[in-house]
């Protein structure tokens, strides 16, 4: 699912691939006009530059990206089941009858682990995602640039902090735990067996997985 064939494919079906920077610079050129100042006059963060297009890109860019995360718990159906069911005995052993079970935590461990292995990966084409709708963003914003100098007759080349809309993953991407649950933050057996576990591995002198 997650090697560099099936990440270059997931881009080119988006429209994200480089083969996109062509059309990305004709829709600038069009748009540069349409501005009705100079973009190097405004803040990168400004709504004035939520152009359609930026807009576009954004949405492609978040539909992906959601995609692939229900793909992830789709495929993974049945390790998810397999570690909401372990969850009940870590969580009767520890927090009810208040005894340690390495044997049982660990085998729970190594289904946790799986998870977050596979959620590590996913993320990782999510990132490949958002590249490369900025590099979409910044053949645009290259061509509204250069077509507005070229008018003004003061050649400027765009810094490349300089992109508005720039796409970044929700902050969801750095908890993928919590994609497990129906109610992420919510008490529940999972987040409680869960804390067991990373807290047990820090007990033992291990890094949490």
């Amino acid at each position: 699912m997650d090697t560099r064939h099936s990440v270059t494919r997931c881009l080119r079906e988006c429209g994200l691939d480089l083969r996109s920077a062509v059309r990305s610079r004709r829709r600038g050129r069009l748009d540069a006009a349409r501005l009705r100042m100079t973009a190097s006059a405004y803040d990168p963060d400004s709504s004035e530059l939520i152009t359609p297009y930026v807009q576009e890109v954004r949405l492609i860019a978040e539909r992906a990206t959601i995609e692939l995360r229900g793909r992830l718990i789709e495929d993974r159906h049945t390790l998810v089941a397999a570690i909401h069911s372990g969850a009940v005995p870590v969580v009767v052993q520890y927090e009810e009858r208040r005894s340690d079970s390495p044997a049982l935590l660990d085998r729970w461990g190594r289904s946790v682990a799986e998870w977050r292995t596979a959620a590590a990966l996913c993320r990782t084409r999510a990132e490949s995602i958002a590249g490369g709708a900025n590099l979409r963003l910044a053949h645009y914003w290259d061509a509204v640039w250069q077509r507005q100098s070229a008018v003004d007759e003061d050649p400027r080349t765009r810094p490349q902090d300089w992109l508005p809309g720039r796409i970044t993953l929700d902050a969801d991407w750095n908890e993928p735990d919590s994609w497990l649950t129906a109610a992420p933050g919510a008490p529940s057996v999972l987040t409680t067996a869960l804390r067991v576990l990373d807290g047990g591995r820090a007990r033992a002198g291990r890094p949490a997985a």
